[in-house]
């Protein structure tokens, strides 16, 4: 038998924060303390590990488990895996020196055929999704093709199954993915320092309560993933953590040497601890219970609660003072005619005026589509829009800004074949994006363009681009696919080779991409069974969920999103859509949006008219 190795496929799960505070007068590492006091809600204990062997009585469910055999803390991989596999099957099949498993989406059912003797071969068609690594991070997949078969044995009704030819690489399905881990988000500043940046992990549910903040702490120091590192400022090489983190706790202790808040290269004038502390709250935010305490060497310790600068470290929030307690209905637009107009479904029904800076001579007509953002300044409230425009079978961008009550005169710039709709980069708002004559250019409101170069196979071929919430993240659909890269923030945006990742998605093609939330993109495309649809999807292509069912219409150029806040509970996804013949807002009990819903539109408006959706982003 040649030798194999264990690797898995997996995708799926739900999005979780961390938090933490304490530090106590001791460096070095020891064992977490006794449980709560008497009378204290206890988080200790871990959840439910993937099911053994020894739980399947058919071979259905004994497929599904084996599955699953390699979900949950990394070094009981390789052996749960293993006991799944008839012992003549074992010797050289082994996990190699890295605990990582390979993630595959099934796109439907596994087939069986009956081999007889009780013996059957399994035969599955899957999307091959990454490999998930002991630092719960999913990076790209290293498996190709969409087959893959394996043999299993036993009698209906008895639990003595087994795998009698195991795959070349395993798998860990997406749906075990999905119920044995939690997502959760950990954070890394900003290249720039200006701001919070979120990464994607997976914490085994049955790891225990109380380990998984000493679990989290030591993600944040090993860093980000490869892709992701040239968009932020990871810890210093040298930084260590001091001890573990004793959970529960009304004060989360954190302790770290005294290198973890040495500043990087070229960066001056910050406070490193107070931005280390920000940092561990967002990253530990769900285990604060009441604060976070961070200890470094020689250093008195510092106390952190959610207050004002901690809200405001992060871009992709929206209440810099707080979290809102509900799931306020963002401002929402569309065009008719090529001119904006509100939709009803916006705050007050869609009463309010347009912005003052859309209502300048000259500005509001003629737009193809248009990107519409705002951004709370020191001195000011700034909103701006990037207004899409043809003249003389040329594209341009017509851009228009305001601070406070302020206007400034709008600019024309460029003259292109092709232009696809232009997004704005946050934190701050001083620049956006668009793709034109299939590739990526920068814009500032003062009319500068310039293009943006970007990795060999997705320069020159990009169809739609969209900008995740923190501004130094963005999704690019090239070729058909979409990929998410860092980007640098400086004088021009700039994104260095290596730092993108493809994000595997259900559909066969995709054809326009936004953000949704901080770690998800939304997806409009062809499906494999060439019908349209629209799926949610994580940066990792882990997670999936259908947006979109039954819309028989053609393919969707025009996507967008409006992004989840972070810390604002009860949100549910927004999607707007447009596509030949009708537009779409999915957050309704009927989604075309419906001519009576544009607010003032002339009369006689059908909803055919109605183009190019979009929210009002902030």
């Amino acid at each position: 038998m040649r030798r194999r190795t264990v690797l898995a496929a997996a995708a799926a799960a739900l999005a979780v924060g961390l938090t933490g505070c304490g530090i106590p007068d001791e460096t070095q590492v020891r064992d977490i303390g006794p449980g709560p006091k008497s009378g204290k809600p206890t988080s200790r204990g871990g959840g439910a590990g993937p099911p053994s062997r020894e739980a399947a009585t058919t071979k259905e469910s004994f497929t599904t488990n084996f599955l699953a055999a390699g979900a949950g803390e990394p070094d009981k991989m390789e052996l749960r895996i293993k006991g799944f596999v008839r012992e003549d099957a074992r010797e050289d099949y082994t996990m190699g020196r890295e605990a990582k498993v390979n993630l595959a989406r099934l796109r439907k059912p596994p087939v069986y055929t009956d081999l007889g003797k009780e013996t059957w071969k399994v035969s599955l068609d899957v999307d091959h999704v990454g490999v998930l690594d002991a630092e719960g991070s999913v990076g790209p997949a290293e498996l190709k093709g969409s087959s893959v078969e394996f043999t299993i044995s036993g009698t209906e009704g008895d639990n003595n199954w087994y795998v009698t030819d195991p795959p070349e690489s395993m798998l860990l399905s997406t749906d075990a993915l999905a119920q044995f881990y939690t997502p959760h988000t950990i954070y890394f500043w900003s290249a720039d320092r200006k701001t919070l940046v979120p990464d994607a992990r997976y914490l085994p549910s049955e790891l225990d309560k109380g380990r998984q903040p000493t679990q989290i702490v030591e993600w944040l120091t090993k860093g980000p993933p490869d892709w992701l590192e040239p968009a932020v400022s990871p810890l210093n090489d040298n930084a260590k953590s001091n001890q573990n983190v004793p959970y529960p706790k009304d004060r989360l202790e954190v302790a770290f040497n005294a290198a973890a808040a040495e500043p990087p290269p070229g960066i001056d004038n910050v406070d490193m601890v107070l931005q280390l502390g920000q940092q561990l709250m967002w990253s530990l935010r769900s285990f604060v219970q009441v604060d976070l305490q961070l200890s470094l060497d020689g250093e008195r310790a510092r106390t952190f609660t959610k207050d004002q600068a901690f809200y405001s470290a992060n871009a992709a929030n929206r209440a810099p003072e707080g979290p809102e307690e509900e799931d306020a209905q963002p401002e929402r637009f569309a065009l008719v005619g090529g001119k904006i107009y509100r939709l009803k479904g916006s705050p007050d029904g869609g009463t309010q005026p347009l912005p003052r800076l859309l209502l300048a001579d000259g500005v509001n007509e003629g737009i193809l589509s248009a990107a519409l953002a705002r951004e709370a300044t020191d001195e000011a409230l700034r909103t701006a829009a990037a207004l899409v425009t043809q003249k003389d079978g040329k594209f341009q961008l017509r851009l228009v800004a305001a601070v406070g009550d302020g206007t400034e005169a709008p600019v024309t710039s460029g003259g292109f074949t092709s232009m696809g709709r232009a997004v704005w980069l946050k934190a701050p708002m001083d620049v956006g994006l668009v793709v034109a004559n299939k590739q990526l250019y920068q814009f500032t409101p003062q009319g500068r363009l310039d293009r943006v170069p970007l990795p060999a196979g997705i320069d020159g071929n990009v169809a739609d681009v969209s900008a995740a919430p923190d501004g130094r993240r963005i999704a690019v659909l090239a070729k058909g696919q979409v990929y998410v890269l860092g980007i640098a923030r400086g004088v021009k945006v700039e994104v260095e080779d290596g730092s993108y990742r493809q994000v595997p998605t259900p559909l066969k093609s995709a054809s326009a991409v936004d953000w949704s939330e901080e770690t998800k993109v939304v997806v409009a495309g062809t499906s494999h069974d060439d019908k349209p649809a629209v799926w949610e999807v994580s940066i990792d292509g882990a997670l999936a969920e259908q947006q979109q069912v039954g819309d028989p219409g053609g393919t969707v150029r025009h996507l967008v999103a409006y992004p989840d806040d972070p810390v604002v509970s009860g949100f549910t996804t927004k999607v707007m859509y447009s596509r030949e013949g009708a537009a779409f807002d999915l957050d309704g009990v009927n989604p075309t949006i419906e001519a009576g819903e544009v607010m003032g539109a002339p009369d006689g408006v059908t909803p055919a008219q109605v183009t190019a959706p979009f929210f009002l982003l902030d």
